[in-house]
């Protein structure tokens, strides 16, 4: 008689457990390719708010920061005349003036900054409005090379401009621009800077970038 090799291949169950574990195994490494992935994507993801945000602060403070800059000052002033004083004094910065607070509004989210260009010649004068737009989420800025006239900032000149950062990246959900507690209106002066920002795909992802940058023009 011939005898029956019971060790020749596998049985019905043996197959399905190892099919099993099989599929187990590859169902723990697509997830964990899976975890890897997103959390690269959401770290880029986060990089790129994050040097927006940085490259949206570092305009705003080099503004700032020439706030009332005159080519001919440190000159004039040697001198001992003011730098060409009817027209300076319009480039003083005033927080009365080239702030603008919203109706119930606790700070401003609207900015006017002038000053002098020096690299043009002559000394081009330069007034820029950076505004928020809260309905949309987006920050604007306006450039005029216009000679600024004495008025105050209005609700028509902070809604207007071109975006300052793409709204399909970035959105920005706040911005507030504040004299820095201990400054005074015509003394030594600091404006503080707040921006909150969020990423267009992925509200979640948040951050949020405050500046306190001194004004060269303090206003005495």
């Amino acid at each position: 008689m011939l005898s029956r090799n019971k060790g020749a291949g596998f049985s019905v169950v043996e197959m399905l457990v190892s099919l099993v574990a099989g599929l187990v195994v590859l169902a723990g490494g697509i997830s964990l390719f899976t975890t890897v992935v997103v959390s690269g994507n959401t770290t880029l993801m986060l990089s790129r708010l994050n040097q927006d945000m940085q490259a949206v602060g570092d305009i705003i403070s080099r503004d700032l920061q020439r706030a009332g800059y005159h080519p001919s000052a440190a000159e004039d002033m040697a001198q001992g005349t003011p730098p060409s004083s009817a027209k300076s004094t319009k480039y003083v910065f005033s927080v009365a003036d080239d702030l603008y607070v919203a109706s119930g509004a606790s700070a401003a989210h609207c900015i006017r900054i002038k000053y002098w260009e020096s690299e043009t010649s002559p000394a081009t004068p330069v007034v820029r409005v950076y505004g928020y737009d809260a309905a949309n989420k987006v920050l604007k800025v306006t450039t005029n090379y216009n000679e600024p006239t004495s008025a105050a900032l209005s609700s028509g000149d902070c809604s207007s401009g071109s975006k300052l950062v793409s709204d399909d990246e970035v959105l920005i959900d706040g911005l507030s621009f504040e004299l820095v507690s201990g400054s005074s209106a015509t003394g030594m002066r600091a404006i503080e800077v707040d921006i909150t920002a969020s990423h267009a795909r992925k509200p979640a992802l948040s951050m949020s970038l405050q500046r306190q940058v001194k004004l060269r023009n303090d206003g005495y």
